[in-house]
């Protein structure tokens, strides 16, 4: 029952993840058509800024209302859910506005910092105004996702990406560029937090009402801010590559790095419907010593994760230089980072939901070492890497990181808590993929179609073909099927 509740999540995390996925790729088009490379890629780096900076101030509280919102919605305590939500919001805002006013007083400094000129002090200040708005959105649906609602955080997911498009579509049709897509991309956070807000008090009244509070900002600062710690990292982890590569090459290099880490987001959007589904149920069933059907769900979660990312990441891997050409001809020199990037989060993928497993058990602390473990390696790699090889040492600076990190984590879960992700069962899955992969190769080699997109587009659709082939052919598992019906369903009614 709890696989059904966890694939019901899931399938409406998927869908709206891929919707967003969409999006985000159809507006990295549009920049990466309409932007200079260089200024694509001083966008680029105010959203990486930006991005560790909202980590920074919400602290883990997110991960913290997820915990804490689960457990007391779980027992009924209405006065400590919502003190815990309360309490997020005093800790987080007023943190929130003292970074963004920093950044746009040193905006000067970081510019030169990283490009040696003014260029990047405008975009930057323009980031900056988004950061306390995104860091309350965040708060409001982590109390949704708490409560176990998926759909609001899909729904506002997918609204902020729609919004931020249309808006940049409309500015650059008035002659605007650069400037038109930071003033969008405030339009568009400014629309999502009201938005957030108005869906948290439509599942649970927080500030109407007069219930009872029991604020728990001590309980709740103390499980969320190792974990806040272990996030910065986690994103330093994911973004010290950009950083880097904007620190040794020039803001073109940058731009073109970016387009190559925005199709590696297609790859990552099962792991992610999964892992939020599955982060409050691990809570739940740790509590209740449901160890067994932990392991079990922690098995299905990992092979489903798997299963369903393959058909978006081998296409990636296998034709690198094609799916960047989709940008510009100019795009195709990161072919290599993509494909190293794609191997990475493959390798993400077959660990399953590893840090989430050691967050959601209460081990806040060991999963903050782990990621300073993470993020030293990825420090020294970057000073050995990136300066050598440029594009191609930042995405192998990236992928090396990420598989570490999770096989350390794997080996703690293990230990700690004496559950692992494998089965026999990912033999299929494996022998699927090379059957498709291999024959879609040489296909793509030997009987190119036309333009380098026309080839791409049709030999992806035999990839995709053969390899869901080949899995229902060799025979889907009872469970699988009742997953993979549960997940159709939902798409059909997407």
């Amino acid at each position: 029952m709890d696989m059904l509740r966890i694939a019901t999540g899931a399938g409406i995390n998927f869908v709206g993840t891929i919707l967003k996925a969409i999006v985000g790729f159809a507006f990295t088009l549009l920049l990466s058509r309409v932007l200079s490379v260089s200024d694509l890629g001083l966008y680029t780096m105010g959203v990486t800024i930006s991005s560790i900076a909202v980590i920074v101030c919400i602290l883990g509280l997110d991960v913290g209302l997820w915990r804490y919102v689960s457990r007391y919605n779980a027992k009924r305590d209405q006065a400590r859910l919502r003190g815990a939500f309360v309490g997020s919001l005093i800790v987080a805002v007023p943190i929130s506005l003292c970074v963004s006013v920093a950044m746009a007083i040193f905006a000067v400094q970081i510019s030169n910092a990283f490009f040696e000129s003014n260029e990047f002090v405008t975009p930057l200040r323009a980031f900056a105004v988004t950061v306390p708005l995104l860091v309350v959105a965040r708060l409001f649906i982590a109390s949704t996702q708490g409560l176990q609602v998926m759909r609001y955080a899909a729904i506002r997911d997918i609204v902020e990406q729609v919004l931020r498009f249309l808006f940049t579509v409309a500015l650059f049709v008035l002659g605007f560029r650069m400037g038109g897509a930071l003033v969008a991309n405030i339009a568009a956070v400014l629309v999502i937090t009201i938005m957030s807000f108005y869906f948290l008090e439509k599942l649970y009244p927080m500030f109407s009402g007069k219930q009872n509070t029991i604020r728990q900002i001590r309980k709740l600062v103390k499980f969320s801010t190792p974990m806040g710690a272990s996030q910065v990292l986690t994103y330093l982890i994911i973004w010290i590559d950009t950083i880097f590569l904007g620190i040794f090459y020039t803001s073109n290099e940058v731009g073109l790095y970016s387009v190559a880490m925005r199709v590696i987001v297609l790859a990552s959007i099962v792991q992610t419907s999964f892992s939020t589904m599955f982060a409050p149920v691990i809570s739940d069933l740790y509590v209740r010593d449901q160890h067994f059907q932990l392991q079990q769900l922690f098995k299905k979660v990992t092979r489903w994760t798997v299963l369903l990312s393959l058909p978006f990441l081998m296409p990636i891997i296998i034709f690198s230089s094609s799916v960047l050409k989709v940008f510009g001809d100019q795009f195709t020199v990161a072919a290599t980072s993509l494909a190293i990037l794609s191997l990475g989060q493959f390798a993400n993928n077959l660990t399953g939901p590893v840090s989430v497993m050691i967050a959601m058990t209460g081990r806040s602390k060991l999963e903050f070492a782990n990621s300073l473990a993470i993020a030293l390696i990825s420090l020294v790699l970057c000073l050995i890497f990136i300066p050598r090889w440029g594009m191609a040492g930042a995405a192998l600076v990236n992928a090396t990181a990420v598989t570490s990190g999770n096989i350390i984590r794997t080996i703690e879960v293990y230990i700690l808590i004496h559950v692992q992700p494998y089965s026999l069962r990912y033999l299929k899955l494996l022998f699927a993929a090379a059957v498709a992969g291999g024959i879609s190769y040489l296909g793509f080699t030997i009987l190119p179609l036309g333009s380098g997109l026309l080839s791409l587009a049709v030999w992806s659709t035999v990839l995709i073909a053969i390899y869901c082939g080949t899995m229902f052919a060799m025979g889907l598992d009872e469970d699988d099927s009742e997953v993979f019906g549960l997940l159709r369903e939902r798409f059909s009614r997407a």
